[in-house]
């Protein structure tokens, strides 16, 4: 039998704000409620008849109830369920166990309590299997319902089989237009799922059938299909060469350029949007391909589409060519507003700095030394001066906190749910009533999350608070005994981790990356078990084992100081190689070794490893200064890429 790990925390903190009597209470009632709850995992459920009486006013008792039809909703009778899912309709525990339900009476094909039991759902299976009760019951599918089988075909995948009955009842029904087709056919193609677009052509012309597949043909090889393309200026043939020339711009960006503005741009009328979206494409895959016009056609894309994405590789080329005049010129030619981004003023302070502008330079590293921030702390090692930190306390009465956990029931649930141990269902309850705070509510909640010791949430409301300069709440230092004695035993700066743990995890201990990368340190599962092996650890259940915040932190401070070692001590490498891998960090320091590290980093073409390398390099100081004096705190580890090419 599975034990479900449930623990309270410690005393000091479960006293925090609370009465000695009343928190003695909600502690007798938490070790009840775990009991109990074991007992229903254990299916002894005569615990719960005896002692759930005694929990009645807890704030969480009806979880007990929850979780019970949780774990036997196959035993129990459908009006007891339905009774409950209508009780607690508006709490998010009812979002996983009606999930749960439906999917089991879908398996039951108990289609009338399923329509009673439902309500819109995300999930494709349930709507479809939503639609599939409607047509046993009714035979026929109304406007409304129609629109949302027609919505649920229309997509760039095959859909699972449970759809087959919705789908077949629309091509009986000749609900499936040519038009609609096409639609797919271009979701499809969108997607690379050639054989999804191929099978869609079954009812189509004999001539849409053919440019189909040549839609296929300019997918598999761009560069002869497009060459060869002849075909009347109709809406699929732009579409399709459209497509063909965003596939040639991927490996050869001048290539496609030339096709589109000599030949193809004169001979089909492209929309605006067309021709605007496909230039920025081509502009941005000539900037990965180090194309000579790549700066020149970056600068020329339209000014809607000139985001950020565009604005980095403009930055980038300029770096990369070390073009100082060329940075000062690019950054005039931005939105005032972009301008004085901190990065942009930074570099401008740079470029200015290399043609000689020193005062100039000095005085826009002066305002960006005051910005507790990657940029702000470069500005302040141009200078020779100690960072700013900008600390600010908040403070928070003890009456502002009775007064908000009097009027949101909702943290109180969270609060006690999250003390038992059930940090998913804390979650959703906090998450339900996260959007009512006013900015002061907030503050205050923010402040509680933190005495509590649930710093991720501590860090999100604090966020939102904007209320950025409580570096306690922001950067808060839990699990201090693991994190210090797994760095020492590793000789790693426990500051180094604590900014690793802060950019991956914000501390969730349950937390999974959308890559698959589990716990505080977000390790790869592949990744543990590679490490346990060396290191001798046993792992029983690696998902369960990465979420054991020791266990993650000794894997992970493992790993991170296999990757210093690999990269010879170089921080700023084993950074970019913990979230991008050892490969890519080897394959960029060859790149653009020799170049100043400050530059290294603006050059790194990941937009979301450059993000995170520029947070993780600054949350380090911010930690160490919470360590120790303000004048202690060392500069950000950014270590010079140096290789063979660099000598002399």
């Amino acid at each position: 039998m599975k034990k479900n790990i449930i623990y309270i925390m410690s005393i000091p903190l479960l006293l925090m704000g609370l009465s000695t009597a009343y928190a003695n209470v909600l502690l007798q009632q938490r070790w009840q409620f775990k009991e109990i709850y074991q007992s229903i995992l254990d299916m002894e459920l005569s615990t719960l008849k005896k002692r759930g009486a005694k929990l009645r006013g807890y704030p969480i008792a009806h979880y007990l109830h929850y979780l019970y039809l949780k774990n036997n909703l196959g035993k129990e009778k459908p009006q007891i369920i339905h009774a409950f899912l209508k009780r607690y309709k508006d709490s998010p525990i009812t979002k996983p166990l009606r999930k749960a339900w439906l999917k089991l009476l879908a398996k039951k094909r108990d289609w009338k309590n399923f329509i009673v039991a439902y309500i819109p759902q995300k999930n494709t299976v349930l709507r479809c299997y939503y639609l599939r009760a409607y047509l046993h019951t009714q035979k026929q599918l109304k406007d409304r319902l129609l629109g949302e089988a027609k919505s649920l075909w229309l997509h760039g995948k095959s859909q699972p089989k449970v759809c087959d009955p919705v789908f077949n009842y629309l091509y009986k029904n000749d609900h499936i237009t040519s038009q609609l087709r096409w639609q797919r056919i271009g979701l499809a193609m969108k997607m690379g799922n050639l054989r999804l677009a191929r099978y869609l052509t079954k009812n189509l012309s004999k001539s849409d059938k053919i440019l189909v597949a040549r839609w296929q043909n300019i997918h598999r090889k761009p560069i002869i299909a497009l060459k060869n393309f002849k075909h009347p200026d109709t809406p699929q043939a732009r579409k399709i060469l459209l497509h063909g020339l965003q596939r040639l711009a991927q490996t050869n960006a001048g290539s496609a350029y030339r096709y589109w503005k000599t030949d193809f741009k004169q001979r089909y009328a492209f929309s605006k949007k067309g021709n605007t979206g496909l230039f920025r494409y081509i502009a941005l895959k000539s900037a990965a391909q180090n194309h000579p016009k790549a700066a020149l056609w970056l600068s020329k894309v339209d000014k809607d589409l000139a985001d950020d994405q565009v604005n980095q590789a403009r930055l980038q080329i300029a770096l990369k060519k070390q073009d100082w005049q060329a940075v000062v010129k690019m950054i005039h030619s931005l939105p005032i507003l972009e301008q004085k981004k901190l990065q942009f003023q930074y570099w401008k302070g740079r470029a200015l700095e290399q043609t000689g502008k020193t005062k100039k330079a000095e005085f826009i590293f002066r305002k960006l030394a005051k910005n507790r921030h990657y940029y702000g702390f470069l500005a302040s090692e141009r200078l020779g001066q100690p960072y700013e930190f900008h600390y600010q306390w908040l403070k928070v009465s003890k009456n502002s906190k009775k007064r908000l956990l009097k009027k949101y029931a909702g943290v109180i649930r969270a609060r006690e749910l999250y003390f038992v141990g059930l940090t998913k269902e804390a979650r959703a309850e906090w998450e339900a009533v996260l959007p009512r705070f006013k900015t002061k509510e907030l503050e205050v909640v923010a402040v509680l999350a933190h005495e509590w010791g649930w710093h991720d949430r501590a860090i999100v409301a604090i966020a939102k608070a904007k209320h950025f300069n409580n570096l306690k709440i922001r950067f808060p230092l839990p699990f201090y005994d693991e994190v210090l004695t797994h760095a020492q035993a590793k000789q790693l700066n426990f500051a180094y981790v604590y900014a690793i743990i802060r950019q991956e995890s914000a501390f969730q201990t349950d937390d999974r990356s959308v890559s698959g990368a589990l716990g505080l340190m977000h390790l790869m599962p592949n990744t543990a078990k590679e490490v346990a092996r060396k290191h001798k650890i046993r792992l029983k259940n690696i998902e369960e084992d990465l979420f054991v915040p020791d266990l993650n932190i000794t894997l992970g401070t493992a790993y991170l100081r296999e990757m210093l070692n690999k990269f010879d001590g170089n921080h700023l490498l084993a950074t970019v190689a913990y979230n991008a891998g050892p490969t890519r960090a080897k394959r960029w320091a060859k790149k653009y070794s020799c170049l100043s590290p400050d530059i290294w980093v603006e050059l790194i073409p990941f937009r979301q490893t450059h993000d995170y390398v520029r947070h993780v390099l600054s949350y380090i100081p911010i930690f160490e200064s919470q360590m120790v004096e303000h004048h202690q705190v060392k500069p950000m580890r950014l270590d010079p890429i140096q290789t063979e090419e660099c000598s002399g």
